[in-house]
């Protein structure tokens, strides 16, 4: 199941000069249903897709939008329960579910089990579901119908000459075209075979530094990452063993909270860097170190409101490190229903402790 909140700008600690957040009016379901890939970040297949809205009247928003693979007759509770856990505490006042299911057009729409259950695993919860759709594929013209006892149809509107398509392209967002292709975008890249070697080399100079520099060796570990960043926000190509400086200088929890508030930064290419630099290590460094650009890059991610690569970023995160703290953190965060701004909250303040540590130890 892949769960995920899209970005919006801007930030809520944005000038107070910044344009408001992009307000888009979605009129009916083929509307709905062309967004979906922008909503996820890529175009599903043989999925079930749930939509979140809040607010009412004029002043409804969609919230987060959870998908996962249509299961097995014997698996749809299992899978329906998991996606309303994640859904429901975000507080909608309903939701849109969506069956993307390959089927004939004429006839009952496929899948009525996996609509059914959605809707009995919401309406238990005090959540309404006034929309229950399906549509064979997700590509402009293609047919959608509900599901019983109402019998409204259409065609899918354009989706990729839309305004949300036009909205994701002006933000910087990717639409991929699978979700193989949204994970290969971060899978490790087999041109590093030299970095577990180069790690191991930078871990015993690093260990060294620091029995022998003491705290000073924190603030050239905070160097190394810094000097990263601004090479990749000039547009140069790090080299295998500046990736490896600057993995293991994020192996100190004081570095790598700090340059985590590198996401929150006014100067908007500083994120923009920062978030380069951690995509790089993710598809450059193995595990356990890898944990470190992940989770940075998740939270990076989610301070600007969301991405569907912040599920990718998470596993690889998880993966690597199991017992990892702060993606126990950030998972537990979001499980709970949080939003970006509680994200943002958590990356200032541990920033900001952080960073006074540091300069502490290097004083």
């Amino acid at each position: 199941m892949s769960t995920d909140h899209r970005p919006g700008r801007p930030r809520s600690d944005a000038p107070p000069d910044a344009p408001g957040p992009l307000r888009l009016r979605l009129h009916e379901p083929g509307e709905l249903i062309a967004a979906v890939p922008h909503l996820l970040g890529f175009r599903p297949v043989e999925s079930v897709v749930i939509v979140a809205v809040h607010g009412g009247g004029r002043r409804r928003r969609l919230g987060v939008v959870a998908r996962a693979d249509l299961p097995a007759p014997d698996d749809v509770e299992v899978v329906v329960e998991g996606c309303a856990a994640r859904v429901v505490p975000t507080g909608p006042v309903e939701i849109a579910v969506i069956v993307v299911a390959s089927g004939p057009g004429d006839g009952e729409p496929p899948r009525l089990d996996v609509a059914d259950a959605v809707r009995e695993a919401f309406t238990r919860r005090g959540v309404a579901v006034p929309s229950r759709l399906w549509v064979p594929q997700i590509a402009a013209g293609a047919p959608w119908r509900c599901y019983t006892p109402c019998d409204c149809r259409g065609a899918v509107a354009p989706t990729e000459d839309s305004p949300l398509a036009a909205a994701a392209a002006w933000l910087g967002q990717v639409t991929y075209a699978s979700r193989d292709e949204l994970e290969a975008s971060l899978a490790p890249a087999g041109s590093h075979h030299r970095m577990p070697e180069l790690l191991a080399a930078e871990f015993e100079a690093a260990a060294l530094d620091r029995e022998l520099g003491g705290p000073a060796a924190a603030r050239r570990d905070l160097d190394a990452v810094v000097a990263a960043r601004d090479e990749v926000a000039a547009g140069r190509v790090l080299g295998d063993a500046e990736m490896a400086r600057a993995a293991v200088a994020l192996t100190d929890p004081d570095v790598r909270d700090t340059v985590m508030g590198w996401a929150l930064d006014p100067d908007e290419a500083i994120a923009a860097a920062a978030e380069q630099l951690w995509t790089l290590l993710v598809r450059a460094v193995p595990a356990p170190e890898v944990a470190e650009p992940a989770i940075l890059l998740a939270c990076g991610l989610l301070a600007r409101g969301g991405s569907a690569l912040v599920g990718v970023a998470l596993e690889r995160a998880r993966r690597a490190d199991p017992g990892h703290r702060l993606t126990g953190l950030v998972e537990a965060l979001l499980a709970s229903g949080a939003g970006p701004d509680a994200v943002r909250t958590i990356i200032r303040e541990a920033s900001a402790e952080s960073g006074a540590r540091l300069r502490g130890r290097t004083e």
